[in-house]
């Protein structure tokens, strides 16, 4: 059930880049680029990008504001060597937020199709915050 008292935002994420479920399944958590106000205990959907278009995880925002030195290292899950070179030549000039790893999804009825058909317009690029017509579904889909 969608509770009131906090924010619900959707992130999608390239699996061509970076390995966001390897990252995850190994430490529970994940840290990322800080752009938007995150506050502890907003919920975070992971969205896979093509092809698999659909959201993949249910994360907590535990800590915001991190710098680059109290981030997790996770050189090693880098897939693009141009994307991590660009990261390196820039981590130190963002903050960082951490997502804990709360349920992980393997449901078409979460799919891009489908959440548009639910009240999400568009489709997820940077991270925004959801309409309460489309976390409701989602929230309706957890035991899937």
């Amino acid at each position: 059930m969608r509770r009131i008292d906090m924010n619900y935002w959707i992130r999608a994420y390239n699996n061509q880049r970076f390995r966001v479920a390897d990252f995850i399944h190994d430490n529970g958590f994940i840290d990322w680029g800080m752009r938007n106000r995150f506050e502890k205990g907003d919920v975070v959907f992971l969205y896979a990008t093509a092809p698999e278009s659909r959201i993949t995880f249910m994360m907590e925002v535990t800590s915001v504001a991190l710098t680059c030195e109290e981030i997790a290292n996770d050189e090693s899950y880098y897939i693009s060597q141009q994307y991590f070179e660009n990261w390196l030549r820039h981590k130190a000039d963002h903050l960082y937020v951490r997502y804990s790893f709360l349920k992980e999804f393997h449901t078409s009825e979460l799919s891009l199709a489908k959440l548009r058909e639910n009240g999400m317009q568009g489709t997820p690029r940077s991270p925004r915050k959801l309409w309460p017509e489309t976390v409701d579904y989602i929230m309706g889909k957890l035991n899937d």
